[in-house]
């Protein structure tokens, strides 16, 4: 295969956590379209507000794309990981596979003493093991089982709940102590008076 190239980026997101999924989805349609029209393949991950993405084809269309990319306002510090001629196109038959944060792939990330994906960690030993995870899964879909959100957030919307049923319970019991104060309380100075 003569004059193809492969070509991986990281960058980060500037979608909202309530936007990324609608996002994610347009991003893909518009990439399996343009690609499928320019004979160009690959694989998009995103993870943790990070996406890397592999690009493959021919040579012009690969450098015209990337330009492309390099201008896409959805993410920012786009970093070129890798550059390279190839013989052989990993991702033929997928003009953009979109794979989920599987157990292998976090495993990977956790064996090289990461504690979450970040794609600007990968260098040239590692691109090449993460691309044989990507390749090995199966096409996803955007929200399918995943979810975009940053732990961060998740985490946030948990405490939040818990926040919520914290503050529920303490109103209920100071319901239930008015309630049972003025039953008791206004019964004891009845009581009180009639007594006098």
């Amino acid at each position: 295969m003569n004059n193809y190239i492969r070509l991986t980026y990281a960058s980060t997101t500037t979608s909202k956590p309530a936007t990324i999924r609608q996002d994610l989805v347009a991003i893909l349609n518009e990439a399996q379209m343009h690609n499928s029209n320019h004979d160009i393949y690959g694989v998009l991950f995103y993870g943790n507000n990070y996406f890397f993405q592999c690009i493959e084809g021919k040579k012009l269309e690969i450098d015209s794309l990337y330009e492309k990319l390099l201008k896409d306002t959805r993410h920012k510090e786009i970093v070129l990981l890798s550059y390279e001629p190839i013989n052989k196109l990993r991702f033929m038959g997928w003009n953009m596979k979109y794979v989920l944060q599987e157990p292998a792939i976090l495993e990977f990330f956790e064996s090289n003493h990461w504690e979450k994906f970040n794609p600007y960690a990968l260098d040239e030993d590692l691109i090449d093991p993460f691309l044989n995870i990507l390749s090995s899964h199966n096409e996803s879909t955007p929200g399918e089982r995943e979810e975009v959100m940053a732990p961060e957030a998740v985490r946030g919307n948990v405490l939040n709940y818990r926040y919520a049923v914290f503050v529920i319970i303490i109103a209920l019991l100071m319901l239930v102590g008015i309630y049972l104060f003025s039953s008791f309380g206004g019964a004891a100075s009845i009581q009180g008076m009639t007594v006098q």
